[in-house]
C-alpha cells in the first residue's frame, strides 16, 4: 500500500505562489498544515476500511514529512499484508471468483483532493489575517 502515489492539484498560479512564499517565510506553519491534511486523510481512510478484526483499520499510519527538492512528501500508509487486496480487489481462494476492492484510499483521496483548494484558500486567508501580510 505504501508504494501507491497520489498528488493534490487544484491551486491556481497565484495561490501556488502565495503558498510557496508562506512555505519559505513561515515553514513551521506550512509544515503543520501539510501534516494536518495527512491526518485528515488517515481518519477518512480508517472510516472507510472494512472492519472484521480491526487490524487493517488500526494499522493506518502517517509517516514523517520529508522535503525532497522543492516539494514536501508525507505518506499515509498501511503495512498490513492484505491491504492492497482489500483496496483493489482480489481473486477468491479457489480462483473461481473475484472480490471487488473497497477503494478506501482512492475514495478518501478523491474527497480530500476535491476539498483541498477551498481548504487551502481558507487557511491562506486565515494566515494572511493573522500575520499582517
Amino acid at each position: 500500500m505504501s508504494h501507491t502515489e497520489y498528488s493534490f492539484e487544484g491551486l491556481d498560479a497565484m495561490e501556488q505562489q502565495l503558498a510557496q512564499m508562506i512555505e519559505q517565510e513561515f515553514p513551521d506553519e506550512f509544515k503543520q498544515k501539510v501534516i494536518e491534511i495527512a491526518y485528515e486523510l488517515q481518519g477518512r481512510v480508517k472510516q472507510r476500511t472494512p472492519y472484521r478484526t480491526g487490524v487493517l483499520q488500526d494499522r493506518w499510519e502517517v509517516g514523517r514529512l520529508e522535503k525532497r527538492g522543492n516539494e514536501y512528501y508525507i505518506e499515509v500508509y498501511n503495512n498490513v499484508e492484505y491491504a492492497e487486496a482489500v483496496e483493489y480487489g482480489h481473486r477468491t481462494r479457489g480462483g473461481n471468483g473475484f472480490v471487488p476492492g473497497k477503494h478506501m484510499m482512492e475514495i478518501s483521496m478523491a474527497e480530500i483532493s476535491e476539498r483541498l483548494p477551498a481548504y487551502l484558500q481558507e487557511w491562506l486567508n486565515d494566515f494572511l489575517e493573522t500575520h499582517d501580510l
